[in-house]
């Protein structure tokens, strides 16, 4: 199991109540927009795949579990790598 990931507060916006929910059915959304979202809202989930790291060594059981990102530039957390990465150069 997955342990110290804490949902973004962005993500808490959309998913509290099935805010997100009632906005989709509404309607009057880009394809564009909705794929934006609903990258964010997967983001750091197991929905885009984990990554599992273990030691060497045959007899430590320790194993570390990552999960993806997005790389989406709408998401708070992987927007703000790509503007940081922006503005240093």
């Amino acid at each position: 199991m997955l342990s110290g990931f804490t949902p973004r507060p962005l993500k808490r916006l959309f998913t509290a109540n099935q805010c997100w929910t009632s906005f989709l059915d509404a309607g009057g959304l880009r394809d564009i927009e909705v794929e934006a979202v609903t990258k964010m809202l997967a983001c750091g989930t197991r929905i885009l795949g984990v990554k599992e790291f273990g030691c060497d060594n045959p007899d430590c059981q320790h194993v570390k579990y990552l999960t993806n990102s997005c790389g989406s530039r709408a998401c708070p957390s992987c927007g703000k790598k790509a503007t940081d990465l922006w503005t240093a150069t």
